[in-house]
C-alpha cells in the first residue's frame, strides 16, 4: 500500500498518489471533498446550535457547491485535461488546493461575527493545522483592510475513511485528513459583495515580478484572464458595472471607470449569436461567450482627469482599481461605528442548520 503523500510541515491535502501524477491527486480529492463535506456539515451544525445570535436561535450557514474538477485544475495550470503537454508550469499542485469543500456563514453584526471566529479557534479541527506553516486563518476585519472586500477564512482539518486505487489496485479504507474552508462574513459585506467581487476576481489574476499582486499604474503589472473563464468574469462584471452606475449619483469619475470597462466588453467579448441561442436556453442568451485567447490587461499610468485613451490597457486597469475602491468605501464606512447594518434580506436564502 503506498504512503498518503502530503506537503509535510504545511497545511496540506493528502493523496495516495504523488506529484507526478497531478491529475490523480484532483481526481481523488474531489473524491475525498464529497466524504468531508458531510463532515463540515456536522461541525457546522454544533456550532450554529452551540454559539447563538442575539435572539437565542441558531447561527444560519450556506454550504457552498464542491468546486468542480475543472475549477482545481485551472488553479493548478491544467487547461487541457486530456493533454499534459498543454500544461502550465507555476500553478498550485493540487495538495495546495484547501477549498474544494466549503461553507459560508453571514452575520449581522461584527460583534455576532468576532464570537464565533474566537469559538473556532479554538475547535479540534482548528488546532490540528494552526501551528503548521500557512494561514490556517486570514482574518482581513482584524487586520484592518479599508475600502475593500474582506472576511474571515478558516481551514479547519476533518477526519474522513477514504479508500483509492492506485495502479488499478485498491489501497484499502484509511482514516486521512482533509481540509475544508469555512468563510465568516457580515451582511454589509455580503451584500456589497454583488457589486464588487467581480473587480477583485480580475485583480487576484494580477501578476507583478511573478508575484499575486495588483498594482494598476505599475507598467509591469499584467492581469491575464483565461479563456475558459473569460466569459463567467464578463458577466460579473456587466452587473457590477450596472451596480455602479446606479450608486455613482452622476460622479463623474464613477462614470468615466464605468464607460471604460463598458467599452471593454463590447469591444473583446461577444454574446451568442442568434443561431447559437437556438440551441441553448433563454436564461444563457445574454451571457457573454468564452474568448478564444486569454484577455490581458497591461497595467500603467493612466490620467483619468483627462478621461484619455479609453479603451487602452492602462485605463481598463485604473477602472479596475477605481471602482474597486469606491464600492467597499460605500460599504465599509460604518463598520467602526456600534452596530452594523443588518442583513440584507438577499441572505435570507441562506439554508439553515
Amino acid at each position: 500500500m503506498p504512503p498518503p503523500y502530503t506537503i509535510k510541515g504545511h497545511i496540506s491535502q493528502t493523496t495516495f498518489w504523488d506529484n507526478d501524477h497531478p491529475r490523480e491527486q484532483i481526481e481523488e480529492l474531489v473524491e475525498q471533498a464529497k466524504l468531508a463535506d458531510p463532515k463540515l456539515h456536522e461541525f457546522m451544525r454544533h456550532l450554529s446550535n452551540t454559539v447563538k445570535n442575539e435572539s437565542g436561535k441558531p447561527i444560519r450557514y450556506e454550504r457552498g457547491p464542491l468546486k468542480t474538477r475543472e475549477r482545481i485544475a485551472a488553479k493548478c495550470g491544467i487547461t487541457n485535461w486530456d493533454d499534459p503537454k498543454t500544461d502550465k508550469p507555476g500553478g498550485k499542485i493540487p495538495l495546495q488546493v484547501k477549498d474544494i469543500s466549503r461553507a459560508t456563514i453571514v452575520f449581522s453584526t461584527i460583534a455576532q461575527m468576532n464570537a464565533f471566529r474566537d469559538f473556532i479557534s479554538m475547535t479540534p479541527e482548528f488546532e490540528a493545522i494552526k501551528d503548521l506553516h500557512g494561514k490556517a486563518v486570514k482574518d482581513l476585519w482584524g487586520m484592518g483592510i479599508q475600502d475593500q472586500y474582506k472576511d474571515v477564512k478558516f481551514f479547519l482539518q476533518v477526519e474522513i475513511d477514504f479508500s483509492t486505487k492506485v495502479d488499478g489496485k485498491p489501497t484499502g479504507k484509511r482514516k486521512i485528513p482533509h481540509i475544508v474552508e469555512l468563510q465568516l462574513n457580515v451582511g454589509q459585506m455580503a451584500w456589497g459583495k454583488a457589486y464588487g467581487h467581480a473587480f477583485y476576481n480580475l485583480s487576484r489574476l494580477a501578476r507583478l515580478d511573478g508575484e499575486e499582486k495588483f498594482v494598476w499604474n505599475n507598467p509591469k503589472c499584467v492581469i491575464t484572464v483565461p479563456a475558459n473563464i473569460s466569459g463567467k468574469c464578463a458577466n460579473k462584471l456587466r452587473t457590477a458595472i450596472t451596480h455602479c452606475r446606479s450608486l455613482a449619483e452622476g460622479d463623474k469619475t464613477v462614470l468615466l471607470a464605468t464607460n471604460i470597462l463598458s467599452k471593454l466588453l463590447s469591444n473583446k467579448f461577444k454574446l451568442p449569436s442568434s443561431k447559437e441561442c437556438e440551441s441553448l436556453p433563454s436564461a444563457k442568451h445574454y451571457d457573454y461567450k468564452n474568448r478564444k485567447q486569454p484577455l490581458v490587461i497591461r497595467c500603467g499610468k493612466y490620467n483619468w482627469k483627462k478621461a484619455e485613451s479609453q479603451d487602452s490597457s492602462q485605463a481598463q486597469a485604473w477602472a479596475i482599481a477605481y471602482l474597486a475602491a469606491f464600492v467597499w468605501s460605500n460599504f465599509t464606512k460604518s463598520q467602526h461605528k456600534p452596530g452594523i447594518t443588518v442583513l440584507p434580506r438577499a441572505s435570507t436564502r441562506n439554508r439553515s442548520s
